[in-house]
């Protein structure tokens, strides 16, 4: 009987890939090589995401500035009152009437004498005493021309009315003269109506 030719070709087929699925070492894979430049990208976005949850886990809060509103000056009000004036006491009040004697103007030589009288009332609430007087007042340019201070000598009640008299010596140049007074009471205040004596020197 005669044998194939081939016979064993198809065993060493079979035995090959039996070897080929049980046994041998695998091979170990290859390593990827390592970009450097992919390494530092990653690690930036790695750190740029810290930062963004640390924002995120403790935000800061931006303080909201509120205006403040500018405020204009006060200024008080111009009053547009006068000075308050002390009120005038009722007490004493004199009340001119008439120059009975020299009136203002008067003709008169340098050095001559001249007795003024003045009639006044007692125009207020309180009775006048002897001791009340007529004062020169400091004003005119003819100064007290010689006159003296006049106690008025009498008692004087409210409507009631007198007559002062004082004497007075004319300038010795010749011009025109004013002298001021007024009368005052015991305690020194002056009151009333203001009383003068005005003269023209003659040549």
């Amino acid at each position: 009987m005669t044998k194939p030719k081939n016979l064993w070709l198809p065993v060493l087929i079979v035995l090959a890939l039996t070897l080929s699925a049980c046994g041998g070492k695998s091979k170990e894979p290859t390593p990827t090589p390592v970009d450097p430049n992919l390494i530092a990208a990653q690690a930036i976005a790695t750190f740029a995401m810290g930062l963004t949850q640390t924002a995120l886990a403790n935000p800061t809060e931006t303080p909201t500035l509120t205006p403040t509103p500018t405020e204009m000056p006060t200024f008080a009000p111009l009053s547009t009152n006068t000075p308050a004036v002390a009120p005038t006491s009722s007490c004493d009040v004199s009340l001119f009437i008439a120059d009975v004697t020299v009136p203002d103007g008067t003709p008169v030589a340098p050095g001559q004498a001249v007795d003024k009288t003045w009639r006044i009332q007692n125009g207020g609430t309180c009775t006048w005493t002897a001791t009340y007087k007529a004062v020169f007042t400091g004003v005119g340019n003819g100064g007290p021309m010689g006159g003296a201070t006049t106690p008025i000598g009498k008692t004087v009640k409210p409507g009631e009315s007198i007559e002062i008299t004082i004497h007075f010596v004319a300038p010795t140049t010749p011009g025109d003269y004013t002298s001021w007074w007024k009368l005052q009471n015991d305690a020194g205040a002056f009151f009333g109506t203001p009383l003068s004596v005005a003269i023209k020197v003659v040549g």
